[in-house]
């Protein structure tokens, strides 16, 4: 149980919730599964296994079609649900709001972050050297404005459970709501170069009244 538990962080965004759920139901429907398997086999190894005194052979049948149309149906119905599921919670992540509160322009390069919040003039750098702290506010619909300067990033908060690629000459978008205050480590999750592991940043998280004094400093 340990083990199981520490897979997933903690999600710290309603993005995040929703796909942690998912998880949870692939992890769910997947141990039913193997319990069933494993106990069918063990129950076959102990009930049909070879006794000294006796050698015959358990009864032989050649077809069964009840059983064979139950064990084809019922693999592709638990395949259709999980696939309904997977993309319904994928198009609700996917989902851009109309009118984000805060932008922020995301641009990656070897081997660092340069973010740039829209509607201000606040510009924050992180490099391998200085790892940086950008501040985002709770329970307010944020996005992030993803490109590259140089050859493929992917933006990745594993608090968020969610990654995006950043590719150069394409603009992406990530839209998070985060749910709970606190800082939050930020990577670079695509093999990029030399550097590629010191492509850290931070976000830390506060309600949006701390967060207006800090846009309103850091602007200053």
């Amino acid at each position: 149980m340990l083990a199981l538990t520490s897979c997933v962080s903690q999600p710290a965004t309603e993005q995040g919730r929703a796909a942690g759920g998912l998880y949870d139901l692939f992890m769910v429907l997947a141990a039913i599964i193997f319990t069933i398997v494993a106990s069918l086999i063990g129950w076959s190894i102990v009930r049909y296994r070879r006794r000294p005194d006796d050698d015959s052979l358990p009864d032989q049948f050649h077809t069964n079609v009840k059983l064979e149309i139950l064990w084809f149906a019922i693999p592709q119905l638990i395949v259709i649900g999980l696939f309904i599921a997977s993309a319904t919670v994928v198009a609700d992540i996917d989902e851009e709001v109309a009118e984000p509160t805060v932008v922020v322009r995301v641009e990656s390069f070897q081997w660092g972050w340069r973010f740039s919040y829209e509607g201000s003039d606040v510009v924050i750098e992180s490099l391998p050297q200085d790892q940086a702290e950008i501040v985002l506010p709770t329970a307010t619909a944020i996005a992030f404005e993803l490109t590259s300067r140089d050859v493929i990033h992917s933006f990745y908060v594993p608090e968020f459970l969610i990654k995006r690629d950043v590719i150069p000459g394409h603009d992406n978008r990530l839209d998070v709501t985060i749910d709970e205050a606190g800082t939050y480590t930020g990577r670079c999750a695509e093999f990029c170069g030399l550097l590629h592991d010191r492509m850290d940043f931070s976000i830390r998280a506060v309600p949006a009244s701390d967060y207006e004094r800090w846009l309103a400093g850091a602007g200053t």
